[in-house]
């Protein structure tokens, strides 16, 4: 079973560790680490993923690539984790960078978001079908498109469009 690190309100660690999707702790007011990748093309399109099916939490809805960090990983070895996991790339640590880091309350999360510019071809792709049921290079106008219809992972775009704005800008 997958165990996570107990986070405060703060994003602070806590001592504590618990068992993926605790509620009894959430509901103590615990919180919990994430990590989100955010891949940005020389198009300035970025990839999304369709979760699928066969997720816990909102199957068939598109995301960034991400995951919770498991006690002994931090975010960043998370997220390379998760990229191989699946997508099937490696990538390097020092082509991350750190952008924001946010939390959101209704689930009981801490995000700590990363941007990798890079012109992967999805083509050569490997995803593990348990996690991923299609990848794309997407718009800007595609993502908020898939936001407004309820298409896209609840609480992340609405955290993290102005800080890829701005990095799309640099």
């Amino acid at each position: 079973m997958e165990q996570w690190a107990v986070l405060d309100r703060e994003g602070n660690p806590t001592g504590q560790i618990m068992e993926k999707y605790d509620k009894k702790v959430f509901e103590k007011g615990g919180y919990h680490l994430g990590s989100d990748l955010w891949m940005i093309n020389n198009e300035n399109k970025i990839l999304i993923q369709k979760r699928s099916p066969l997720k816990r939490l909102e199957p068939n809805v598109w995301a960034m690539t991400g995951g919770s960090v498991m006690v002994g990983e931090n975010s960043l070895t998370t997220i390379i984790r998760e990229t191989k996991e699946e997508l099937g790339i490696d990538i390097n640590s020092n082509d991350l960078k750190l952008i924001t880091k946010f939390r959101v309350d209704i689930d009981n999360l801490w995000i700590h978001a990363y941007i990798l510019k890079c012109d992967y071809d999805i083509s050569e792709m490997k995803f593990h079908e348990d996690e991923v049921s299609e990848v794309k290079w997407a718009t800007w106008e595609e993502i908020d498109n898939l936001v407004k219809n309820g298409q896209f992972i609840k609480n992340r775009w609405n955290f993290m469009g102005s800080c890829l704005k701005e990095e799309i800008e640099k």
